[in-house]
């Protein structure tokens, strides 16, 4: 019977001396790239191996996970829920803050959802989840999520406030209803201490609403902070000049203390069917 040979069988039967020790050369270095790239992966995965950040908010995710590791090593030592432990949560918060920087909603939302979950009155992780929404563009979601914090009581934590009323703002303008969103944005500028950018939003929508008296009393604020303020000063220029009647009445009722009197009954109005109007 005639016997075959492959290529390979004929190649090595008939190479040369050099030619074989090439062959196993090369053969011997796939088997050590090989053995290499198994022990890179195991390495990687347990977590010897971390990639070199190349931005602030994936240092801020290496630490915030590092710093998770080590919050739930101590909360289980001390028998304590990691879900619900105040460092294993912030955390996680800043996880969650560092994946929305880096682009990363849909994994911002998955890790703060499951914060939120487990701590509902947590007031920061409600913010970051709001904010997450928002970039998601889920803007109905968001104003659900900034409206349950505004019925809690965030009297020792303004900023949180103020963020909530932004977000509600912003949201509502990226869904038409500006009428709305201009009184969420006012509120927002109010809370203490008062901020210049938000009474510059406000006072801009003003304007675009053709609310001439609102929008000068919003500018007028403005100069009360930052006098040389170039975008108050360049509205309220057109607005004297061609409104005049209401830019005059916005500083009396600034002086005298009423400009803002229909935001005293707070936050929470907003939404309802008797907005205010100039």
């Amino acid at each position: 019977m005639k016997r075959t040979h492959s290529k390979t069988g004929r190649y090595f039967r008939d190479a040369t001396p050099g030619q074989r020790r090439a062959a196993f050369i090369a053969g011997l270095l796939c088997v050590v790239l090989l053995a290499a790239s198994i022990a890179v992966f195991f390495v990687v995965e347990s977590n010897m191996l971390r990639p070199t950040p190349t931005t602030a908010a994936e240092s801020q995710y290496l630490r915030a996970r590092d710093a998770e590791a080590q919050a739930m090593a101590d909360a289980q030592l001390a028998g304590r829920s990691a879900n619900t432990d105040p460092e294993v949560v912030a955390a996680r918060i800043s996880a969650a803050d560092a994946q929305l920087a880096m682009g990363q909603q849909s994994a911002a939302a998955r890790t703060i959802d499951a914060v939120v979950r487990d701590n509902p009155e947590n007031f920061r992780a409600q913010v970051l989840q709001g904010n997450v929404y928002e970039v998601l563009g889920d803007k109905n979601r968001a104003i659900e999520i900034y409206r349950r914090l505004l019925d809690q009581d965030l009297s020792r934590d303004p900023e949180v406030e103020r963020e909530a009323l932004r977000g509600i703002g912003n949201s509502l303008i990226a869904l038409g209803d500006s009428v709305q969103a201009l009184d969420a944005l006012a509120r927002a500028a109010l809370v203490p201490p008062e901020s210049i950018t938000l009474h510059l939003a406000a006072g801009t929508l003003a304007l675009e609403l053709e609310r001439w008296q609102m929008a000068a009393t919003h500018f007028y604020s403005v100069l009360r902070f930052e006098p040389n303020n170039e975008t108050a000063l360049e509205y309220l220029n057109m607005l004297e000049r061609d409104h005049s009647a209401e830019a005059q009445a916005a500083l009396a009722a600034l002086v005298g203390g009423t400009a803002y009197q229909e935001y005293d009954d707070g936050p929470n109005t907003i939404g309802t069917e008797d907005s205010n109007n100039d």
